[in-house]
């Protein structure tokens, strides 16, 4: 199982040079399982940066299409203002 954090801030996206470390994008989390099935936990901002990973990854794969589950635990708004940017989506 491979676990990524592509957001893990709090209410707003925020980028300042003491923010470089963890990054600023709100909640998004891609889980990968030992089968290779992908799972996001949220879409906060960091959802975009994801999508497009999540694009050039299918291009690279065999039949250009991947599949996954996306999880919203909750609908505050920093779970999810990164779905209308969310590539495999739009």
């Amino acid at each position: 199982m491979k676990v990524r954090f592509w957001g893990c801030r709090g209410s707003i996206p925020r980028s300042r040079p003491d923010m470089l470390r963890y990054g600023g994008n709100t909640p998004c989390i891609e889980v990968i399982s030992s089968s290779g099935h992908i799972v996001v936990l949220d879409l906060g901002s960091g959802a975009f940066d994801l999508g497009v990973d999540l694009m050039k990854r299918a291009k690279q794969s065999d039949g250009g299409k991947m599949k996954g589950t996306v999880l919203i635990t909750h609908t505050h708004w920093d779970h999810i203002q990164g779905l209308p940017f969310f590539a495999p989506v739009s």
